[in-house]
């Protein structure tokens, strides 16, 4: 983790892994209590690439062939001159 800062989903897992192992301890299941923790460590790993990043998105910019203003690819026409060849 980049950061050291956990997400909803592995906190949810975090939480469910100690309640667990709480459960599991308080009746002397010691093999069980480590299991679940591994587990629960495993599960909180996993979760760390669920994750959605946002999707950078690099915008280039245009000349219009026109007047030699900048644009961007996706205008129709050069707002300056009104052209329609971008180069």
């Amino acid at each position: 983790m980049a950061g050291g800062h956990l997400n909803r989903k592995q906190w949810r897992a975090v939480w469910i892994a100690l309640v667990a192992a709480l459960l599991f301890v308080s009746v002397g299941l010691w093999w069980e209590t480590a299991a679940v923790l591994v587990v629960g460590a495993v599960a909180v790993w996993k979760l760390n690439s669920a994750v959605e990043r946002p999707e950078i998105a690099t915008v280039k910019s245009v000349r219009c062939g026109g007047c030699g203003a900048i644009g961007e690819p996706h205008w129709k026409s050069c707002p300056r001159c009104g052209a329609t060849n971008w180069v």
